[in-house]
């Protein structure tokens, strides 16, 4: 598979985590943070993993576990999201390893 392919797939995949992490959507929100805020910055987060898991190119567990807490530290360092909000998307992100794993290889 070349790198562009590769790069779609792994995408896609990571499209699969939009769904994971939508129940942080549900959790009520503290100060002035909105719902609609909090479903930008997921969908801006899957994006930049994606774009990070490209650039790693092997997906280990490891690998896609050190991108996630990146990403999601940013977001939380940047005042975008909470602590609680950054450790519960962390945590659906990180659960959901397998499930981009298994996007990518169909």
């Amino acid at each position: 598979m070349d790198k562009q392919a590769k790069g779609i797939m792994i995408g896609v995949s990571v499209g699969v985590l939009a769904g994971a992490i939508a129940g942080v959507l549900l959790a009520p929100k503290s100060g002035k943070e909105t719902r609609a805020d909090i479903a930008n910055y997921i969908h801006e987060m899957k994006d930049k993993i994606a774009e990070e898991l490209v650039k790693a190119g092997e997906v280990t567990q490891e690998t896609y576990n050190q991108i996630v807490e990146k990403i999601v530290k940013v977001y939380e360092l940047e005042k975008k999201i909470t602590a609680e909000d950054a450790k519960d998307i962390k945590e659906k992100l990180d659960a959901n390893y397998e499930q981009v794993v298994k996007a990518i290889k169909e």
